[in-house]
């Protein structure tokens, strides 16, 4: 009874892993063929049966890359990855999948409050210091984006404490500028801006940090700073009538400022 029990479940076992292989087999057949949502059908019922074969796994990855990017099915693809962080023994694999799924929240679903509970979840696998600092960057832009300035902030300020590159450094101190200005904490704001046109000048041409500096001291009714930062970087923005104009304004609102005595060049 026993032996033929054994028999039966290694029948079993055979069977279902030729069944694998040949919907498998089907699958890479479809995807040459460009039908990928045939394709799809096949790698799920490999994976639907889990059985203890290499099969699952590749469906899973080949079933992942297809959804990004072929199909642009991003939800699919986030299940796909779910399915291998879950089951991949290689460790490397899983992180690079739980990455996948993060990223794919943030960039391509734009669901922001599901991308911080991932990329929470990369803080607690293996990472370097440069990698935590850009989970928190990337947390810290999704609170920013739910309007949770605080929690942003925090994220910011834990963020410069770690060891990072000036890329990251630049983009941290930008980030927490523009959570300032959103809280109209426009003094503060001003302080950053400045501090970034002082250390990173390229970058900060790139990212009109210069401008964005002279809205603050407007906005903090400075309009001499305001006015000073724009004619320093006059030459450094195109069109150059756009700076011309806000000068012009600038130089009207001072002059009909309360209190002002008016205006002289």
């Amino acid at each position: 009874m026993i032996r033929a029990l054994l028999v039966a479940l290694v029948l079993a076992l055979s069977a279902c892993s030729s069944q694998e292989e040949a919907d498998f087999k089907q699958a890479q057949k479809s995807i040459s063929q460009g039908h990928y949502r045939i394709a799809l059908g096949y790698l799920d019922q490999v994976i639907k049966r889990n059985a203890p074969s290499k099969y699952p796994l590749d469906a899973a990855r080949e079933a992942a890359r297809i959804s990004y990017f072929e199909i642009k099915d991003f939800k699919k693809a986030v299940a796909y990855h779910h399915y291998i962080v879950l089951n991949s023994t290689d460790e490397k694999e899983r992180l690079e999948s739980q990455r996948q799924i993060a990223s794919i929240y943030f960039n391509n679903l734009q669901d922001y409050q599901a991308s911080i509970v991932e990329f929470s979840k990369l803080q607690q696998m293996p990472h370097t210091d440069l990698e935590a600092a850009q989970y928190k960057m990337n947390i810290a832009r999704a609170q920013y984006y739910l309007s949770n300035f605080f929690q942003a902030e925090s994220e910011i300020d834990s963020l410069l404490k770690l060891k990072s590159d000036d890329n990251l450094r630049f983009s941290a101190m930008m980030l927490k500028g523009n959570i300032l200005v959103a809280k109209k904490d426009f003094k503060n704001a001003a302080v950053i801006f400045k501090d970034l046109i002082d250390h990173y000048p390229d970058k900060a041409v790139q990212e009109n940090v210069a401008l964005t500096l002279a809205v603050c001291y407007e906005e903090n009714f400075d309009f001499r700073s305001a006015i000073e930062v724009l004619e320093e970087h006059r030459g450094k923005y195109n069109p150059p009538e756009y700076i011309e104009l806000r000068i012009k304004r600038l130089q009207e609102r001072m002059k009909n400022a309360p209190g002002a005595k008016g205006f002289r060049k």
